[in-house]
């Protein structure tokens, strides 16, 4: 089958937001042809980043990059950096756009699977021609409840944010019957009758355990840091949870490790006695190796918590919120793990557990019991495969037709 992929970033190097696609095309890339189009906001493209994605796409098309030229950093210095950042990023979306139009005319696919808001606008005037949306999460839901805590200088831009992302969840639901959720509880929030959900999943040859379970107080919460629920969690951590843990527990230590910290976050750790930030690390796994608890505070969230699910991968017991752990369930089956929403509690939920070697012994086990039953790549790339399939009318066709020019299976 031939597919067009409209991705909103490159699927590569493998962060948080764009890992889920990545491992979707090294599925089944190796057995459909693939045909990326993405957008993006990287300067450029790194060499390993071409080297990543070339056996698993059949051609790759970027639009956004090399944009960062003299102009550029006078505009920026003229406007601030919000102003270059949206035209810049309205300027890839039109060439996204047209380039998607080309490419239709010039070959034949199957169907066109997108994923990221910022890739709606490319289905303007396609109506002949099967589409598959990973819609992913509700952001909208995540951008309300981010609004009742933003300060007022932010909130009427926060709120445009909002309303624009409604808009474009709204719109891909009526778009197309074929939509994907990576959580029950995203599906029911923008599509209760319809949608399929296809989670996240984990890479278990890299996610595991290479040290036995620590054996000192020391808690963990990783992700990237400018990303404003991130950011809120670990200020939360600093300023109020930590030092209630610290009070109560001998020689407890909290580290924050992702990239690009905030000076705020920076200042609070700089406040807190045995609290490191440690920026942009190589690999996390040392750190969930030497991680007694894996501490998420996240009030706003949406979609599923990647970092989570690595921490349980990893046999790391785990508090977080209410918020969190409703994206990771799974029918009726719920994460093993600890909630708790409030600062007071929170910090009470990691007393208890730090004290409780048996239960962090049966959080871990249970934990990564539970993300190897339904976080398996390869079992959800099948599911999208299936429901690719099915979009474009060849479900239940063993054999798919051959391309007389390529040799290579349609």
């Amino acid at each position: 089958m031939r597919v067009l992929y409209l991705t909103a970033e490159l699927p590569y190097p493998l962060t948080s937001g764009v890992l889920r696609h990545y491992y979707f095309l090294r599925e089944l890339g190796r057995r459909h042809e693939i045909t990326l189009v993405s957008l993006t906001a990287r300067d450029q493209v790194s060499p390993e980043t071409i080297s990543a994605l070339a056996p698993v796409t059949r051609q790759v098309h970027v639009f956004g990059a090399g944009r960062n030229n003299t102009r550029g950093e006078m505009t920026k210095q003229l406007l601030g950096p919000s102003i270059p950042r949206l035209l810049r990023r309205r300027r890839a979306m039109a060439e996204m756009s047209m380039a998607v139009r080309r490419l239709l005319r010039a070959q034949h696919f199957h169907l066109l699977f997108l994923s990221g808001k910022n890739t709606y606008a490319a289905l303007d005037g396609l109506d002949d021609i099967p589409i598959v949306a990973d819609c992913c999460d509700a952001a909208h839901v995540r951008l309300r409840e981010e609004l009742k805590d933003a300060p007022s200088l932010r909130r009427l831009w926060g709120t445009l944010q909002y309303r624009r992302v409604k808009s474009i969840e709204q719109s891909i639901t009526q778009r197309t019957p074929h939509v994907v959720f990576a959580s029950e509880r995203d599906r029911v929030c923008l599509l209760p009758d319809g949608g399929v959900v296809i989670p996240q999943g984990v890479d278990f040859e890299f996610w595991c355990r290479q040290a036995p379970p620590a054996r000192h107080n020391r808690l963990l919460f990783t992700g990237v840091m400018n990303y404003p629920p991130n950011h809120d969690a670990a200020l939360r951590l600093c300023r109020t949870i930590f030092p209630q843990v610290q009070h109560q527990v001998a020689g407890s230590e909290l580290v924050i490790a992702g990239r690009d910290p905030l000076p705020e976050l920076v200042d609070a750790a700089r406040r807190q006695s045995n609290v490191t930030v440690t920026g942009i690390v190589p690999d996390l796994r040392p750190f969930l190796d030497q991680a007694a608890v894996f501490v998420a505070p996240i009030r706003y969230a949406s979609g599923m918590q990647n970092k989570v699910l690595e921490a349980m991968a990893m046999q790391v017991p785990v508090v977080t919120t209410t918020a969190v752990a409703e994206g990771l369930q799974v029918g009726s089956d719920f994460a093993p793990v600890i909630t708790a929403d409030d600062d007071a509690s929170f910090a009470q939920a990691v007393i208890a557990l730090l004290a409780d070697k048996e239960e962090r012994s049966r959080l871990a086990r249970e934990g990564c019991a539970f993300v190897r039953r339904h976080f398996v790549w390869s079992r959800n790339a099948e599911k999208l495969e299936r429901l690719w399939m099915k979009a474009a009318g060849l479900e239940g066709i063993c054999e798919v037709p051959i391309y007389a020019e390529t040799g290579r299976r349609a």
